[in-house]
């Protein structure tokens, strides 16, 4: 099986050799043979390390390196999945706290306006008490019940 790829590997390097003595060659016999479909520069790139390569050991490790950094990258992709749904269940979360202590406060500030409201109305009702003590106080001054003289607010005896 050695045999095999070390003959292609000659052959290979025979036809590049033959190429070489034209001025430009170089790369077009290669880009023609893969199709014409690939970059000549690339083409030529890809087959000095096909004649580099003697066994398929570098083959198999360039496709396991590229195994790797594929299993890499759906790794991190999925790591960006579960940190993105890590967040957004975070962002929901912050969000109905945010809710919920704003009913809280929605509530305390109905429950504090009632009292405020209350508070005002109690303290109408004493203002409008004390006037009317005020003025009762002010007639008894002024009309003592017991035929006393006015100003005097003692009974004499």
């Amino acid at each position: 099986m050695s045999g095999q790829p070390l003959q292609g590997a000659q052959q290979l390097r025979g036809a590049m050799s033959a190429d070489a003595q034209q001025p430009f060659a170089t790369m077009w016999p290669s880009y023609y043979a893969l199709g014409g479909g690939v970059n000549p520069a690339v083409a030529s790139v890809g087959a000095q390390q096909v004649a580099a390569a003697p066994d398929s050991s570098q083959a198999d490790d360039a496709e396991a390196q590229q195994r790797e950094r594929e299993q890499r990258i759906l790794k991190r992709k999925q790591a960006n999945r579960e940190s993105a749904k890590r967040s957004k269940l975070k962002r929901q979360q912050a969000e109905r706290e945010l809710q919920e202590h704003a009913r809280r406060v929605d509530d305390e500030r109905d429950i504090l306006s009632a009292q405020f409201a209350a508070a005002q109305q109690r303290y109408v009702e004493a203002q409008a008490k004390h006037l009317d003590l005020r003025r009762k106080i002010q007639a008894y001054v002024n009309n003592p019940p017991n035929g006393g003289t006015a100003g005097s607010c003692w009974p004499s005896g």
